[in-house]
């Protein structure tokens, strides 16, 4: 049975957020120049030559998909490398579950503390986009909250990852065998209708490519009302399935 406690939950999140004030300028870099430097090569590389996707300007598909795609990186970040540190080498969880705070608190927390993540910095990506005036619609002020869905998303899997794998150094094997792919073929850069049936199938499963497409019709004002409550309600889905996994496995480790 599941208890969770928001005073709890709310601890660990001051705890999360003194840590990440500390680092905050050195995760500036790589969470933003990344898809900077994507977004220039494709976004303006490309734009000319391909106009525009569905309607869709080539630069703001590109845009809104790599909006999403931050998300995606901060949340992994979050809930793979430095969850590891801190379970495996800080032994943070062990100290904090020495407290009245549960595991589950501390599971839960971590989580919505890389949806947290996902929201600052895919908003900061999505103001620089808007520098770029790519921008034209106030509903893009719907899009930090799917920001937020999806780092539940992606920090839930990642955790689920981290909490099985015997060292860090596999965590190398998460970023090239499930993120890049995810962030290469989940219509960040290209509509699935360019991949062949077999990858669109598994592409149509990926989280980013449900929050790229709110993302994207969010930036772009191209709103399918009945398109949009599919897309999130698989991402709630997601989170429902997969939340209740990593609370296990760190009962499980705590145990042993």
């Amino acid at each position: 049975m599941f208890d969770l406690s928001i005073k709890s939950i709310w601890y660990v999140l001051i705890r999360d957020y003194m840590s990440f004030k500390k680092l905050f300028k050195i995760s500036i870099f790589p969470n933003l120049v990344n898809p900077l430097i994507y977004l220039l090569a494709f976004g303006l590389g490309l734009s000319k030559l391909v106009g525009s996707v569905y309607g869709v300007p080539y630069f703001v598909f590109v845009a809104s998909g790599l909006v999403a795609a931050t998300a995606m990186s901060a949340a992994t970040a979050e809930t793979t490398t430095n969850a590891y540190i801190q379970m495996k080498v800080e032994k943070t969880y062990e100290a904090i579950a020495m407290t009245p705070v549960n595991l589950q608190d501390i599971v839960a927390g971590q989580i919505i503390w890389a949806g947290i993540r996902s929201v600052i910095f895919g908003s900061l990506f999505l103001i620089i986009v808007a520098v770029l005036g790519v921008m034209h619609t106030w509903l893009v002020l719907f899009i930090p909250f799917v920001l937020f869905i999806t780092g539940i998303v992606f920090g839930t899997m990642g955790l689920i990852f981290t909490l099985l794998i015997p060292n860090r150094d596999y965590i190398n094997y998460y970023q090239v065998l499930v993120i890049q792919p995810l962030y290469m073929f989940s219509a960040t850069f290209f509509p699935l209708s360019v991949f062949p049936k077999g990858l669109r199938i598994i592409s149509n499963i990926s989280p980013l490519y449900h929050s790229a497409i709110i993302c994207r019709a969010l930036l772009a004002g191209n709103i399918d009302f009945y398109s949009l409550s599919f897309h999130f309600m698989v991402l709630l889905l997601m989170i429902l399935v997969l939340f209740f996994i990593p609370v296990r496995l760190v009962q499980k480790k705590m145990r042993k």
